[in-house]
């Protein structure tokens, strides 16, 4: 704005132009405030974020019965109960743990559950503390091999486990004797849920795919499911019991039929993003999936669209948790926090703002839906958000997501005008012509508006010479040189495009910059392109081409291209399966700093 009125200074002795100028800088800051709205960069569903020791990993995450305390599971054996609302921790539980995977609070509250690697002979332990007195009152040791989940059953009576030993094992709590191993398969059994009746139990597995669906009373396998083309990393249960929801390293989310077994809804195609944690919230209105990309995902249970998402962590979302009241959602993460958000639903008019301008930016992952977006601009413009009020505003006045309506345009820029917006005052100030012929789609490029010199008056003269001016001939255009672009340019421009981060998606567009960029030896670029021929997206899906491109870039030592070649190599995409040669891959990922590749080494025989 300075240099604007420095510009326009320059000119203050002629009226005409004093006059154009105001509705230019008028029409400047109708276009700043537009094109990067205060909400769009804020993240108004995060209440607060809690920060455990560096370089700590989370595993696990879990609530108490009350709402007031949290518990973690750390990698570097470390199981903590934090109070919520200080975020400090309250417990240090175990002696001499190695690491925890899983932790649980028992249905009354008074007890904490913990799946751990424990000293001594049997090292692999599910271990139960008193809470009142942080005493260790159950240390349980059958399993052979890393113990992934454990479950208390509704009654608190018993407590479920599976473990990498193949085997699902129920214990006593109250003797700490195990009453039953089953064991109904060769795959490691990554995670399970007891309905909320109490008498079934779902298991999941990981080489094949599968989940088991058990009689939790009687302990036995009713029946086997093939869900998943991959993984089954993560399970819960709807809170009336009808349905469960599974999520996959392949990135899938379905929702099953707790009776039959048949799936119900497809959430979330494949993708590679792995699905580390599902949940459904307390009310049996959504459901949310914690992921590899760093974002929480959310859906309503009666549809199957993609409703909203939370980002935060700076590294693999591991676990979910709700209180009972469903107003809070707790996650823990690779990064070593765990953080507070609102739970669906939950938020204030800042958060409605946020959503629907995700919803109208086709804000990656979510699908653009200006319908959408207009009725939740309604609501938080109703509960007196001014930028909303302001965006609601200009869809009637462009008919976007809505019937197109001046008079309902004005109104509302006139509400967020009174509210103190400077873009609805500008917009109002300089008339609907001029603000509508320069308004960009929303965080599009704003190119610069330079002042064009004032034109001189001019001279009478005589015709012959006017004649003779206009038959000179008039000078060539001098080509402007093009402007070389390198590499890393390039790969973000296609980054833009991928994502719609500022401009429509456009998959196609992003494949043709990042094959431009990965010619130009970008790593950045052939990973993308890895991601794309894997999934199909702008292109025909073929392993082959992702494998060929995470190839190029993991000989440059990209640890996300090297972490994806493992992965193939694990699992036999487009290339040969050889177990060997994804741990190989898996190391350098590792060694380079890719966490999620140390995970996936834990995780192979």
């Amino acid at each position: 704005m300075i240099l604007l009125h420095r510009i326009f200074s320059r000119r203050g002795g002629n009226p005409d132009w004093q006059r154009q100028s105001f509705i230019l800088l008028l029409g400047c800051v109708f276009l700043a405030v537009w094109a990067t709205p205060s909400g769009a960069s804020t993240n108004p569903d995060l209440v607060k974020t809690i920060q455990g020791q560096k370089a700590e990993i989370i595993n696990g995450v879990a609530v108490s019965p009350d709402g007031q305390k949290i518990a973690s599971a750390g990698d570097d054996g470390a199981v903590k109960v934090w109070d919520l609302n200080s975020g400090k921790v309250v417990l240090t539980l175990g002696k001499d743990l190695q690491s925890a995977d899983a932790v649980a609070f028992s249905p009354d509250g008074r007890l904490l559950a913990a799946a751990v690697m424990a000293g001594g002979r049997r090292g692999n332990a599910v271990q139960i503390w008193d809470l009142a007195n942080g005493q260790l009152v159950q240390d349980m040791r059958e399993h052979t091999q890393q113990i992934n989940d454990l479950a208390f059953s509704p009654d608190g009576n018993r407590i479920a486990s599976v473990s990498n030993d193949n085997t699902l094992r129920i214990w006593n709590v109250k003797y700490g004797t195990l009453e039953t191993t089953q064991k109904e398969t060769k795959n490691n059994l990554l995670a399970l849920a007891y309905s909320p009746d109490g008498k079934k139990i779902v298991a999941t597995e990981n080489w094949d795919g599968k989940i088991q669906m058990w009689d939790a009373v009687n302990v036995r396998l009713i029946r086997s499911v093939q869900a998943h083309a991959d993984w089954v990393l993560c399970v819960a249960f709807s809170p009336d019991g009808k349905e469960f929801v599974t999520g996959s390293r392949d990135g899938s989310v379905y929702v099953w039929d707790a009776e039959s077994g048949a799936r119900l809804r497809v959430l979330r195609d494949p993708e590679l993003d792995p699905v580390n944690s599902v949940i459904y919230s307390p009310d049996g209105r959504y459901v949310l999936a914690a992921t590899q990309s760093r974002q929480i995902l959310t859906w309503q249970k009666s549809g199957g669209k993609l409703f909203n998402f939370y980002a935060g962590h700076e590294l693999s979302v591991t676990s979910l948790a709700f209180p009972s009241s469903g107003k809070q959602l707790i996650s823990a993460g690779l990064d070593g926090t765990i953080r507070v958000w609102n739970g669906p639903g939950q938020g204030g008019p800042d958060s409605l703002f946020a959503q629907a301008m995700k919803y109208e930016l086709g804000t990656d992952p979510m699908e653009q839906d200006l319908g959408q977006a207009a009725k939740l601009y309604q609501q938080a413009a109703e509960n007196g958000q001014a930028e909303a009020m302001f965006r609601l505003g200009t869809m009637y006045s462009q008919g976007k997501g809505v019937v197109k309506n001046p008079d309902e345009a004005k109104k509302w820029w006139s509400l967020a005008a009174e509210k103190g917006n400077a873009a609805a005052k500008a917009q109002l100030q300089t008339g609907t012509k001029v603000a509508l012929a320069v308004a960009p789609q929303p965080q599009a490029k704003v190119e610069e508006h330079r002042a064009q010199p004032e034109p001189k008056a001019v001279e009478p003269e005589d015709k012959k010479v006017k004649a003779a001016a206009k038959e000179m001939p008039k000078p060539e255009p001098v080509a402007k040189a093009p402007v070389a672009k390198d590499k890393n340019s390039l790969y973000e421009e296609g980054l833009r495009f991928f994502k719609g981060e500022g401009v429509t998606r456009d998959y196609a567009q992003a494949h043709k910059l990042f094959v431009e960029a990965a010619d130009m030896g970008s790593a950045k670029a052939q990973y993308r392109l890895g991601f794309m021929y894997s999934l199909g997206k702008g292109v025909k899906k073929n392993d082959l081409e992702a494998v060929n491109w995470w190839q190029k870039a993991a000989k440059q030592n990209d640890p996300d291209a090297q972490y994806y070649l493992g992965y193939m190599y694990e699992i036999g995409g487009g290339v040969k399966q050889d177990l060997g040669e994804a741990k190989k891959w898996y190391q350098k990922a590792a060694a380079n700093g890719n966490i999620n590749a140390a995970q996936s080494l834990k995780m192979m025989p």
